[in-house]
């Protein structure tokens, strides 16, 4: 297998997390080592791998500028799976109390080789509430010889009071150029004949991680995946492009894509999908939490947060209404590309239109921009007293103006439907009522209407 064969061994040799290993090397050479990291970041973007690296280093007998050699017998157990005092466990099958009461007991012990014990757990996220408390007894008072590295995809759903006790390292999707920077270098060492082109391709496929574009590429060079139908995937990576398209107004370039994705192979409602996760991500850049709930990678999340700014909240929530329409249409569809190419005939219609001004959204933006609020300042107030408590609240409070308050009634000015519908949300409700509490000094009913011009 190409990507056990070409798995990082060594912290030199982590391409992309430049961030993690430099903190994790001086972490190594100084000896300042933590009891307990928490590895969190999409699939197949090196989490256990640097976990493995992390163990060699703390228990290599000739670690030098704190780098494992990968030649003594701790390294060499380590990368063959061998050596008794690393546990990796599988949180996803072993997540229940019973398994994390046998570690903890087995815990104590000292390590029966090295100088430590690494306990690494993937999927963390998956362990039961129970386990978690348990574990947590563990982080709260570890052993001086162990080591525990909790690798998650999900870090959100661990317990706070478990991610307070671990030093946290993000691990970020892998940049397009340096996957097929690697897999060139794979292919010749492998003397696999296939061209730049396409290794680009894979690696555009492979989503930001390595273990996956090595996976597809050893899947082409056996010749188990065709690799035009490959591409074809591939180009669902490139959906920057077809909004490019579709926010310009572009419908023969939008039509195009889809027609080239069909006659590729790819289903329809795989693709369909992809547009609406993509819709997604804008709309949480534009309610102010993709930060906090967008999965891409710099490059990616940069295009994204570009092509926010440039469309109207009323016309995304149409696109994701049409798109929506469209994916509900799919099984019934004698031609399988047709409700998505009525669907791009009319997302891009809404961008022409809307450019002539031929048709208004169906809720207008006021002429300005969001105003100082004429109350003293509450509203950059109310907006700090709901972050803490909620993003997506304090996001949505900054496209708002705040209105008087008239008896014990405060009124919200929200300058867009669906942010209207979203603060009136029973999710919302509580989140803006403990925020208004906070800054009027006393518990207000708070009304939202829809800003008029």
């Amino acid at each position: 297998m190409l990507y056990t064969k070409y798995r990082p061994q060594k912290f030199a040799e982590l391409v992309g997390l430049e961030t993690v290993k430099d903190n994790l090397l001086n972490q190594v050479q100084s000896g300042k080592i933590a009891h307990a990291y928490l590895f969190s970041g999409p699939r197949g973007t090196g989490k256990t791998t640097t976990a493995r690296i992390l163990a060699k280093a703390l228990n290599c007998e000739n670690l030098k500028d704190g780098e494992p050699c990968g030649k003594c017998r701790f390294c060499t157990q380590i990368q063959e799976g061998r050596f008794v005092d690393l546990i990796e466990i599988d949180a996803a099958s072993n997540r229940g109390i019973d398994d994390i009461r046998n570690l903890r007991e087995k815990v104590r012990l000292a390590p029966a080789h090295g100088k430590f014990k690494i306990y690494i757990i993937d999927e963390a996220h998956m362990l039961t509430q129970e386990a978690a408390n348990a574990l947590l007894k563990t982080l709260e008072e570890p052993p001086a010889h162990a080591i525990f590295i909790l690798a998650t995809t999900e870090p959100q759903k661990l317990p706070d009071t478990i991610r307070s006790r671990c030093q946290r390292f993000p691990f970020e999707r892998a940049p397009i150029s340096k996957i097929a920077e690697k897999l060139s270098e794979i292919v010749k060492k492998e003397n696999i004949k296939i061209s730049a082109e396409q290794i680009s391709q894979i690696a555009k496929a492979a989503g930001g991680g390595f273990r996956d574009a090595e996976t597809l590429l050893e899947q082409v060079a056996a010749g188990a995946q065709d690799l035009e139908k490959l591409v074809g995937f591939s180009r669902l990576g490139e959906l920057g492009d077809f909004f490019n398209d579709v926010i310009a107004g572009d419908t023969k370039k939008a039509l195009h894509f889809v027609a080239d994705l069909s006659e590729a192979g790819v289903d329809m409602s795989t693709f369909n999908v992809a547009i609406l996760e993509y819709l997604r991500d804008l709309l949480l850049i534009q309610a102010g939490v993709g930060s906090d709930l967008v999965d891409a990678g710099k490059e990616q999340f940069s295009l994204l947060k570009e092509q926010a700014e440039k469309v109207s909240p009323q016309r995304l929530s149409d696109m994701i209404t049409i798109f929506t329409q469209s994916y509900e249409n799919l099984p019934q569809a004698a031609i399988p590309s047709l409700p998505l190419e009525v669907a791009v005939v009319e997302v891009t219609r809404i961008g022409d239109s809307s450019s002539k001004n031929e048709e208004k959204p169906l809720v207008r933006a006021p002429d300005v921009t969001p105003p100082v609020s004429p109350d003293g300042g509450k509203l950059g107030e109310l907006i700090a007293a709901a972050e803490p408590l909620n993003h997506s609240v304090a996001g949505l409070l900054r496209s708002c103006r705040l209105g008087e308050v008239k008896g014990k009634v405060l009124t919200v000015r929200a300058f867009y439907s669906w942010h209207k519908e979203k603060l009136e949300s029973a999710r919302s409700q509580p989140i803006l009522n403990q925020a208004v509490a906070q800054v009027f000094g006393q518990p207000l009913q708070v009304r939202i209407e829809l800003a008029q011009k």
